[in-house]
């Protein structure tokens, strides 16, 4: 019997070893499911608008200069150029609703953002340009960057010291491709200038803002009670309850290195070096400098049914070490075809899980999949052990796995310690029990109980 119960042992480690793909299978269901749902996100975001980064208010200064004869007898060459100039302060308050767009069995929240500027620009006399060298006087206009132009779903208002200016379309910039602009009137050189604007904003996941002015106040409140603050700047001030959140950002250009920025796509532009661009509106200029929020779902149930599957050969196993115990401790004999139908119902679970939660909430499809489980394993091995009172046990145990893997779900951050604390609890809990068996014993003939044969 010593080499019958190093056999048996051997056995049921191969069977458990081979529930190895069906977890993975079920693994790879998660994945696709997964997929699949980024996809219907990633569909709703094109028919609506995607993720957006609001740029500026800044005011652009487009100017023609004569350039130096570069030899005696050359004529003088009219070159174009521009000029970015920053705001001395720039105020936002942004205030977004949430919706849900339904796509099948999926949902997706979309905001609509209704944002406010302030700023104040110092413009010098003939805005920095040497008189000179210029052709024509200088024209300068205010530019509005955005990632995603289809969320501007009204017409920009923008007004400058008090009167209402007409949004074009389109920022104009090589780097800053979407957005609007507005003509900054005749007279606004050499003078200090406030600028109010309101911008109607619909986007998917992300809104975010660039901190362009010396001086930078941002408020986004929202009735999303699940924000992520992104970004490069965390908020100083944020309050999240069931209603919604309210956050706000104070920072300097100090903190923002935006003058460096700034000061090195003026450098590109001046030696016609192009500047990098990206789908966000060409903030890419910009480097960690934004700051906003994601509106994200409370629960992926994607993400916590993958990490249950993680769990599930643990699972497996440790049924299959109950089962082996039962086994040796009571001298029955148990069918390793026995082992594998409740390692099934194991198993099962996790599919159970991940098909419930795309209907349901995730706390009750997790209480649906586990009590399906736990109940017909302990009706099965109550009849393969021929005792009601043995499933009785084996019910608690395997109940209370699946009652500590929730936890283990819910507690991301302490994931791995309550995982190892359950592994040396389950090597605690085998060692006591078995701490007086004799092993060489095993070898005495004993009786089957129903069952089959081992």
């Amino acid at each position: 019997m010593r080499a019958n119960v190093a056999l048996k042992a051997l056995i049921v480690g191969v069977v458990a070893g081979a529930f190895i793909v069906p977890l993975a299978m079920i693994w790879g269901v998660v994945r696709d499911r997964s997929r699949y749902r980024d996809t219907v996100v990633a569909e709703v975001a094109r028919s609506t608008a995607q993720s957006q980064t609001l740029v500026g208010p800044l005011v652009v200064v487009r100017y023609r200069e004569l350039l130096p004869a570069a030899g005696r007898g050359e004529a003088e060459q009219v070159r174009e150029g521009l000029d970015i100039l920053l705001p001395d302060s720039l105020r936002i308050r942004s205030s977004a609703r949430v919706e849900m767009r339904q796509r099948g069995i999926y949902r997706v929240p979309v905001f609509r953002a209704a944002t406010g500027f302030t700023a104040a620009f110092t413009l010098p006399p003939r805005f920095g340009m040497d008189q000179r060298r210029l052709v024509e006087e200088p024209r300068a206009e205010v530019v509005f960057g955005v990632s995603d132009p289809r969320g501007i779903r009204a017409i920009p208002q923008v007004k400058v010291d008090g009167a209402i200016l007409e949004a074009r379309p389109g920022a104009g910039l090589g780097w800053l491709r979407n957005g609007f602009s507005v003509t900054l009137p005749p007279g606004a050189a050499g003078r200090r200038v406030a600028l109010d604007g309101t911008l109607e904003l619909l986007g998917t996941d992300r809104l975010l803002f660039l901190p362009v002015g010396a001086a930078t106040d941002v408020e986004v409140s929202s009735d999303w009670p699940h924000p992520s603050f992104v970004g490069a700047f965390l908020p100083d001030e944020r309050t999240v309850s069931a209603r919604g959140f309210r956050a706000n950002w104070k920072l300097s250009r100090f903190a923002t290195g935006v003058d460096d920025a700034m000061a090195h796509v003026r450098d590109n532009m001046s030696r016609g070096v192009p500047m990098p661009t990206d789908a966000a509106g060409g903030t890419s200029a910009f480097p960690n400098t934004d700051l906003g929020v994601r509106f994200v779902q409370p629960v992926d149930v994607y993400v916590q049914s993958e990490r249950a599957v993680k769990y599930g050969f643990l699972f497996v196993f440790l049924t299959f070490v109950t089962f082996f115990l039962f086994e040796v401790l009571r001298r029955m004999a148990v069918h390793p075809i026995q082992y594998a139908l409740c390692g099934a119902a194991v198993a099962l679970f996790f599919l159970l899980l991940v098909s419930l939660s795309e209907h349901l909430p995730f706390a009750a499809s997790y209480l649906i999949a586990a009590g399906a489980c736990v109940g017909l394993a302990t009706f099965y091995v109550g009849h393969v052990l021929g005792s009601v009172a043995r499933g009785a046990v084996f019910c608690g145990l395997l109940g209370t796995l699946y009652g500590f893997l929730y936890v283990i779900l819910q507690s991301e951050d302490y994931a791995l310690l309550l995982g190892a604390l359950l592994l040396f609890v389950a090597l605690a809990v085998v060692i006591i029990i078995t701490r007086r068996v004799d092993w060489y014993r095993l070898s005495e003939p004993t009786t089957s109980t129903p069952g089959g044969p081992a």
